[in-house]
C-alpha cells in the first residue's frame, strides 16, 4: 500500500462515525473530523460553507457522503470559491463497514489527490475514483442558479 504522503482530510458529518474516522487514520494520520474542529456537539449546526472553507484553508481534501454536494448552489459555490477538495461516497445509505473496505480499495488511488490544487471533486464507486472537474462544477452551479432563479422552469 502506498504510503499516505502529504493526505490530509477532513472528514464532514456524513462521515464522521468514529470507526471510520479510525480506520482512516490507520491509513492516514493526518485526518480530522468536523468534532475535532469545533466541537461535537456545536458541528451539528455548522453550516457546510464554513467548514467547506475552513477545511480547504488548512490544505485538506473533504470526504463525505452527501452526493447533493453536487447540486446543492451554497456547497457548489463554497467549493469553487475556497478550492476545496472533496471525495463523495455516492451512497448516503452506505454502512460505515462498507464505506471503510471501499476507502481501503481506493486508497492507493486517493494518495495522488493530495498534490492536486482544487477545485475538484471525485466520486469514490465501485469501479473506482470518478472525476467532477472544475468546469463541470462551473456547469452544475449555473444550473443550480438557474434553478432558484426559475423554479417552474420558465
Amino acid at each position: 500500500m502506498t504510503g499516505a504522503g502529504g493526505l490530509r482530510l477532513f472528514l464532514d458529518r456524513s462521515t464522521n462515525a468514529k470507526s471510520f474516522a479510525q480506520a482512516v487514520r490507520e491509513l492516514c494520520p493526518d485526518v480530522q473530523t468536523i468534532g475535532d474542529l469545533y466541537g461535537v456537539l456545536p458541528a451539528e449546526a455548522v453550516q457546510d460553507q464554513r467548514w467547506i472553507a475552513d477545511a480547504s484553508a488548512a490544505g485538506r481534501i473533504c470526504v463525505g457522503a452527501d452526493k447533493a454536494i453536487l447540486s446543492n448552489l451554497l456547497e457548489l459555490q463554497a467549493i469553487l470559491e475556497h478550492s476545496a477538495r472533496y471525495l463523495v461516497f455516492t451512497d448516503n445509505n452506505t454502512p460505515t463497514r462498507q464505506r471503510i473496505k471501499h476507502f481501503r480499495e481506493l486508497h492507493d488511488q486517493i494518495v495522488p489527490l493530495a498534490g492536486i490544487p482544487g477545485p475538484w471533486v471525485y466520486k469514490l464507486t465501485r469501479g473506482g475514483l470518478q472525476a467532477v472537474s472544475a468546469d463541470v462544477l462551473q456547469a452544475r452551479l449555473k444550473q443550480a442558479l438557474q434553478r432558484i432563479q426559475h423554479p417552474t422552469g420558465e
